[in-house]
């Protein structure tokens, strides 16, 4: 028996950031080592074709059965700090191509907590435990969520689902944080100006909802931030998430924007995606085209990839499969990975590394529904990750940016990621 070696797990249902139930495990070690990991949920309905689901096909309690009966018995007395045996023991009981038995929610919570209890007995923080041996890490640039739209936001609101700031060339990641925090609160104060029934309402992630377009909202945020890079003296860029798949009506073949009016074919939404990169000198699109559409991908990054970061999300799902076969057609410069999309922390991983030797960017993302856990901004450090995406406001959101701060006080090699953009 090591310090390392498992030696108790428990398990119990909190709530997320919605009010809704979902798992949380704790694991102590033999050595006095914690681990707790919770997990975090995307919109109702809004999990991707090609990741992995939830929980067990019968919910969130028959995931708990088999936690209880198969995995905590089998994983006790383990050693904690072997994440790959670990996550092998999670994918031998699962005994599925994508965690359909078990869950990707319940793998990707044990397999934390067991990293998380691993790296608390060996005193040493989770990004150095997860990085080995790799030098030169940095911290990712916040990608904060201003304006939401799509489903994510209730009453009129843009089709798109994000309207995103990121700050470039900032001294610290805590001055990065706060300028993203300071365009939150001056778009905010323009909104009242825009729309006469603004009310401050906010979306899961924090972001502000108002009855706009997206032309509309990029116009606030581009005031906005203009007004917070004069006063705070960096760069400020923005981007887009438009979760495409909610707005292809295959029976049509089209992208449909109800708010706007207005439907594009897919040629139609390459032009549209074009005119918005060049029009608001945008850094960041992601997930522009459905997610079996690597052409339209490709052709926007084609198009698009010398001046902005094209990024893949639902047509990649974090899979080591979905995201070589995009590598190879050059459908995107940057890639989400979520760890529940996947299942485990090494199969997450193992992603990212694939990510960055096909010469992608990693961009470390939240869910919709989140918690507290502030485990993705240790796996961010860990990967190499350009960016985290996990909003601008909200104490689930900032539990991850306050993780960072942490990380930056105590640890004066590990800087803030230098990435100025495509070509800089």
């Amino acid at each position: 028996m090591t310090e390392t070696t498992i030696q108790k797990i428990c398990y119990r249902t909190i709530y997320d950031s919605r009010g809704v139930e979902t798992l949380e495990v704790d694991i102590c070690t033999a050595g006095g080592g914690f681990g707790r990991a919770a997990a975090p949920f995307g919109a109702p309905g809004s999990r991707g074709e090609f990741e992995a689901p939830a929980y067990a096909a019968g919910g969130l309690a028959v995931s708990m059965e088999i936690l209880s009966r198969e995995i905590i018995p089998r994983l006790s007395g383990m050693d904690a700090r072997d994440l790959g045996a670990v996550d092998a023991l999670l994918r031998e009981i699962d005994d599925t191509a994508n965690f359909e038995r078990i869950g990707g929610n319940t793998s990707t919570v044990v397999s934390t907590a067991a990293a998380k209890a691993a790296a608390d007995a060996l005193k040493t923080p989770l990004f150095r435990l997860l990085a080995g041996e790799k030098t030169g890490l940095h911290l990712p640039l916040p990608l904060g969520n201003i304006i939401g739209g799509g489903a994510h936001s209730l009453g009129p609101a843009p089709d798109m689902q994000e309207h995103l700031v990121v700050a470039l060339g900032c001294p610290s990641l805590k001055k990065a944080v706060a300028v993203n925090l300071a365009v939150h609160e001056e778009v905010g104060r323009l909104l009242e100006k825009k729309d006469p029934s603004f009310a401050g309402g906010t979306d899961d992630e924090n972001a502000w909802t108002a009855n706009l377009d997206d032309v509309q909202a990029l116009e606030v945020i581009a005031a906005a931030t203009a007004a917070v890079a004069d006063r705070e003296g960096v760069e400020i860029r923005m981007g887009l998430d438009l979760a495409a798949d909610r707005l292809w009506k295959a029976e049509k073949k089209k992208y449909v924007y109800v708010r706007e009016g207005r439907e594009r074919t897919t040629a139609e939404q390459i032009d549209y995606l074009t005119g918005l990169v060049d029009r608001f000198r945008l850094l960041y699109v992601e997930d522009g085209f459905h997610s079996n559409d690597y052409g339209a991908f490709a052709e926007l990054n084609r198009r698009c990839g010398d001046r902005c970061l094209v990024c893949a999300d639902d047509i990649y799902a974090s899979n080591p499969e979905r995201t070589q076969t995009g590598i190879r057609k050059k459908s995107a410069g940057a890639m989400i990975v979520k760890p529940n999309q996947v299942g485990t922390i090494s199969g997450a991983g193992e992603t990212a590394r694939i990510a960055g030797t096909g010469g992608l960017k990693v961009i470390v993302s939240h869910r919709s529904g989140e918690t507290i856990d502030d485990s993705i901004a240790h796996l961010a450090v860990a990967w190499g990750a350009t960016m985290l995406k996990t909003g601008v406001k909200g104490g689930e959101r900032l539990a991850k940016l306050n993780e960072l701060i942490r990380i930056e006080a105590a640890n004066a090699a590990v800087p803030i990621c230098p990435w100025k953009g495509p070509g800089r």
